[in-house]
């Protein structure tokens, strides 16, 4: 039917409606490391209701010669269900202990995820800029502006890092923290 407009389908849900049992920092670690394995860069990533809605660009394949510099990327958008994430998560748990390294975006989402677990946030939007990250979270309603934003920049990336490796360092065995 043409000349008719097309409506949005818009779903509404509280601010007061968080996730407050994800652990981002395990599902953003996994989601990085399917992005690493594709070779994105300049992501956008939004949750959803119902998982992760990515944007990003691929670039191309080393052996695909290409003369121009637009030609080196290609525009990726994919949707990633909870249940997903939940699966690769537990790929990433049965290969802890395996030599594995994260790279940049596994690396980098991981902390970001730890960063919203420990500020409480929920319903994330993150875009990343190259040279850092930028983070929007659903804080508790209680406040005037429910979402906060955050540039977290490549410095406080390791900053992050050194303070997670820290913590682990002092963790005592177990993993259950002394009172």
């Amino acid at each position: 039917m043409r000349g008719e407009p097309r409506v949005a389908r818009v779903i509404v849900v509280p601010t007061d409606h968080a996730m407050p049992n994800r652990d981002y920092e395990e599902a953003l670690r996994s989601l990085g490391r399917l992005f690493d394995e594709q070779a994105l860069e300049d992501v956008l990533l939004v949750e959803r209701t119902s998982g992760f809605l990515v944007t990003g660009l691929q670039r191309a394949q080393p052996h695909v010669l290409v003369d121009e510099p637009r030609s080196r990327f290609e525009y990726v958008e994919s949707t990633y269900p909870y249940s997903d994430i939940d699966a690769a998560s537990v790929a990433g748990v049965e290969r802890r202990g395996s030599g594995h390294r994260a790279d940049r975006n596994e690396g980098a989402l991981r902390l970001i995820g730890r960063h919203v677990n420990e500020r409480g946030g929920s319903r994330i939007l993150v875009v990343d800029q190259g040279d850092g990250f930028v983070l929007r979270m659903l804080l508790e309603a209680d406040a005037d502006m429910p979402h906060r934003f955050d540039t977290i920049t490549s410095g406080q990336l390791d900053r992050m890092r050194e303070q997670a490796l820290e913590a682990r360092r002092i963790q005592p065995a177990g993993g259950v923290e002394p009172r």
